[in-house]
């Protein structure tokens, strides 16, 4: 009996390493995939940007594609400080593991639409049987870098409306949608101790509330410097964008040139990551809306976009792949146990 208690968790183990092979297979062809589609489309859209790219590529600009490289580090890094500061409340867990986890969690969200691969990615990475508890503590932590967007956007968007082509209805509405954000956003972290006390009944709102309630054991000092870690990533990935910009010497103010960026992470943060265009695509299009009164040329404009896109996201994504392969999740337990 014992022998085949032993041969039969034997052959469970091979099954569930099947399937994790099979699943991180899946992920990595999906990833791929989205690089592929992501260059090609890149090479059918403006042909010029290859030009463009070797007219930046000289040595007088070293010095700032030098600091656009290191930014790279800096800007995963504050991430990493951030998702370990709210994930520790869960998990007992390092800045290493931390860092592993973002990089995973990039890598699996161009495989999974919105912010779902992300959360995955770094759940699955935690090693913790607990680490099903710590979904909230993702969304929270997405929840900071999204509402940080928006109020730095909201900044831009006010400074640079008037510029903007759209109609006057057009702009009410985004003034409007604002400030339902911002102020729900302040609602929601006044009001987080009570979460813990509600009881819903419907099984959805219940295990919603499973997930969310977390958000009440975050005390004021924990949120602060979550915010506080985003709001420097914030600014990392800001400065990046405007170094880039810098490199073809637009006749544009540097603070129009950040209330613009502002304008374009806004946009990626509202519209849901299920698009026609795709993430990089977004930016091109929100980019080119942006800076259309500028008169700037359209393929210096995406060739800046695009070499952001390469630096902060195609690297550690890369990385990422390597980290989802290098696990070893088989060997960790999976619980959805709740405290």
């Amino acid at each position: 009996m014992v022998q085949d208690k032993e041969l039969s968790t034997a052959k469970e183990k091979r099954k569930l390493q099947s399937l994790l092979w099979i699943g991180k297979l899946i992920v990595t062809l999906l990833i791929l995939s989205y690089i592929y589609k992501t260059f090609r489309n890149e090479q059918k859209g403006i042909g010029d940007v290859g030009a463009v790219f070797q007219n930046i590529l000289v040595l007088d600009h070293l010095p700032i594609l030098f600091l656009m490289l290191i930014l790279v580090p800096v800007n995963w890094a504050l991430e990493s400080l951030k998702w370990q500061q709210l994930a520790k409340k869960v998990v007992d867990i390092n800045f290493r593991d931390a860092f592993r986890g973002t990089l995973t969690g990039l890598a699996f969200g161009v495989a999974a639409p919105a912010q779902l691969g992300d959360t995955i990615g770094r759940v699955a990475a935690l090693k913790s049987d607990r680490r099903l508890e710590a979904i909230g503590a993702a969304i929270v932590s997405n929840g900071i870098q999204f509402y940080i967007s928006v109020v730095a956007g909201a900044i831009g968007w006010f400074h640079l409306q008037q510029k903007i082509d759209l109609s006057v209805q057009s702009k009410q509405m985004i003034n409007l949608l604002l400030a339902v954000v911002i102020i729900s956003g302040i609602m929601v972290v006044w009001l987080r101790k009570p979460l813990m006390d509600w009881h819903p009944k419907r099984p959805v709102f219940q295990k919603a509330h499973a997930y969310l309630r977390i958000i009440g054991n975050y005390s004021a000092w924990d949120l602060y410097l979550s915010a506080l870690y985003g709001g420097l990533r914030y600014a990392v990935f800001l400065s990046q964008f405007v170094l880039a910009l810098s490199l073809f010497d637009f006749p544009v103010p540097a603070f129009e040139l950040a209330s613009a960026v502002s304008l374009i992470f806004l946009a990626k943060t509202l519209i849901p990551a299920i698009n026609v265009l795709g993430d990089l695509g977004l930016r091109e299009f929100t980019a080119l809306l942006v800076f259309k009164q500028y008169n700037l040329p359209a393929e210096e404009i995406i060739a800046a976009t695009f070499l952001v896109w390469i630096l902060n996201v195609l690297g550690p994504i890369l990385i990422g792949i390597f980290l989802i392969w290098k696990y070893k999740w088989s060997k960790m337990k999976f619980s959805s146990s709740h405290n």
